[in-house]
């Protein structure tokens, strides 16, 4: 059976060293979250968060786009441009779409997440605990993947996958990929250098 996109992987393990917290950022500088649905089947919608990339553009997580289907972007049609598995990073084609460029940064302590909840985009007060090296299994039986990544102090619900992690100037410094099953104040995000990578392709 094919789960929500609810940030809720398995992360089997991290290594990295520790990191600390800084002050809590502002947040009216920080892009605008989007709501990412994938329908497949007659199926219940596969739900996650965007995050608008330019014109036409969308960053997400690629584990909403297992399986296929169809993808919209904020009830906007969209098809994949660009999708990395072992980082679960995909970038979308949005036509109609209008939006600035992502601006991003370096790991910051004190960050924060954009998310829509109740269909409105909220912040989530969060801290970058430290760096890591995630071992990531999305499904049991399914290969385990290493992706480097950010081990947050945040609490992520269902849909919350694919938010953007932002610092006191409203750059991205990460992704939400994932969420610990056994704690519920820690997450994990894709950093801004593969993002980076991604996008340039």
């Amino acid at each position: 059976m094919r789960r929500r996109a609810a940030a809720a992987l398995a992360v089997l393990a991290v290594a990295g060293p520790a990191g600390c917290a800084g002050a809590a950022p502002r947040a009216d500088r920080a892009p605008r979250p989007l709501r990412v649905s994938v329908t497949q089947d007659g199926r219940p919608a596969e739900i996650a968060t965007g995050v608008a990339a330019g014109d036409g553009r969308v960053l997400t997580v690629a584990h909403v786009l297992a399986g296929g289907g169809r993808a919209r972007v904020a009830g906007l049609p969209a098809t994949v441009l660009r999708l990395d598995e072992r980082l679960d990073l995909a970038v979308l084609a949005v036509p109609g779409l209008r939006a600035r460029g992502l601006r991003l940064a370096p790991s910051a302590g004190g960050v924060a997440l954009r998310v829509l909840r109740d269909g409105r985009p909220r912040t989530v007060r969060a801290a970058v605990r430290r760096t890591v090296i995630a071992h990531v299994r999305e499904a049991p039986g399914e290969p385990v993947r290493t992706r480097p990544g950010l081990e947050l102090a945040a609490h992520v619900v269902a849909g919350d996958s694919g938010a953007p992690v932002t610092d006191a100037e409203g750059r991205v410094v990460g992704v939400v990929f994932a969420s610990s099953r056994d704690c519920a104040d820690t997450a994990w995000a894709v950093g801004a250098a593969a993002v980076r990578a991604l996008l340039r392709r």
